[in-house]
């Protein structure tokens, strides 16, 4: 099993917190010397009053100065501010300089942004802040994967993602980001996913979680094809359904034998079983497949397919035994 150091294990994390004290010193005492005050602001409200709930974190940044932490300002929803009546960076930016605010975190927790709206707010950020930009974009409606990408194009040197997507409402799924930036944008500093499947299904399985089969990038049902053009055109050139080879994150094409399959999925699936089909017989036992599909409400199994030949074989012998008026028998 591995094992890590404890306390640079501990280092190495932030703790989230609200803007009190008081969370603030449950954090040291906890060992953390790394703080994310996470707050929110109103909107709506005229500039004056937003600047009075800005000031109010004044005594909660000197706690942080004071228990040598540093510190991460996260503003939960900060992209819904509309730039042209309100540079929300601006505002923070005195903050900044004075209280060494290591890293602005710039969110969308209600996830109200498009990626051409998270582009264009980012970019202007990303241009005027004094300390490096962090975005979260959460996934309300399922926007935070493409967002966080536009965060990425717009300048940002840090987003947060999680396994799979994981929380409420769920922020930029870790694998989508890492394997979009890898194979759409040729990225090579990006490290290859080869065990990306499994990692992330450990991690899940860790925090009590089922990966879904059909979870993009890393779920083990991705690359399973049934429909019988579709599985010829993937035998002919992956590349036309595979914008990922199977491979690179760690799992592996298979194919799926039901009442879609054609003869070109079942010669193929046959083929992996070792075993060979004239055009004739997998016309013959695509039949018994799909009727065997249809019966039991599931694709067939390797084992049955192997007993649907065996049977389809037995018969081919039986009637080719012919027996005789004098009782001898023959075969053809």
């Amino acid at each position: 099993m591995f094992k890590f150091d404890t306390d640079d294990f501990l280092k190495s994390l932030r703790c989230r917190v609200g803007c009190t004290r008081q969370e603030i010193f449950k954090a040291k005492e906890l060992g953390f010397s790394k703080i994310v005050i996470n707050t929110s602001l109103d909107p709506l409200v005229p500039i004056p009053d937003i600047l009075k709930s800005i000031e109010s974190l004044q005594s909660v940044l000197q706690t942080v100065c004071s228990n040598d932490q540093e510190i991460y300002l996260s503003i939960d929803n900060a992209l819904e501010f509309p730039v042209e009546e309100v540079n929300i960076v601006d505002i923070l930016d005195p903050f900044i300089a004075e209280y060494g605010i290591k890293r602005l975190i710039l969110g969308d927790v209600n996830g109200k942004m498009d990626p051409f709206t998270t582009y264009n707010k980012l970019n202007l950020f990303t241009n005027i802040t004094q300390c490096p930009v962090e975005y979260m974009g959460c996934n309300n409606y399922g926007m935070a994967t493409a967002n966080t990408l536009s965060a990425l194009r717009a300048g940002v040197e840090y987003v947060a993602t999680a396994v799979s997507g994981i929380g409420i409402p769920g922020v930029a799924a870790m694998e989508e980001v890492l394997m979009a930036a890898r194979h759409l944008w040729k990225n090579e500093q990006v490290p290859n996913g080869y065990t990306i499947a499994a990692d992330c299904e450990n991690i899940l399985r860790r925090a009590g979680i089922i990966l879904p089969g059909e979870k993009a990038i890393i779920g083990k049902n991705v690359f399973a094809h049934e429909s019988g053009i579709h599985v010829d055109g993937v035998i002919k050139n992956p590349n036309l359904y595979e914008a990922i080879k199977p491979e690179e994150v760690g799992l592996s094409r298979f194919l799926v034998i039901g009442k879609h399959s054609g003869t070109a999925s079942l010669t193929q699936k046959f083929r992996q079983l070792d075993l060979s089909l004239s055009p004739q017989e997998a016309a013959t036992l695509l039949d018994k497949v799909r009727y065997t599909a249809v019966l039991q409400k599931k694709p067939v199994t390797d084992a049955q397919l192997k007993t649907l030949y065996n049977l389809h074989m037995e018969s081919i012998k039986e009637s080719n035994v012919h027996l005789s008026i004098e009782g001898e028998i023959s075969c053809d």
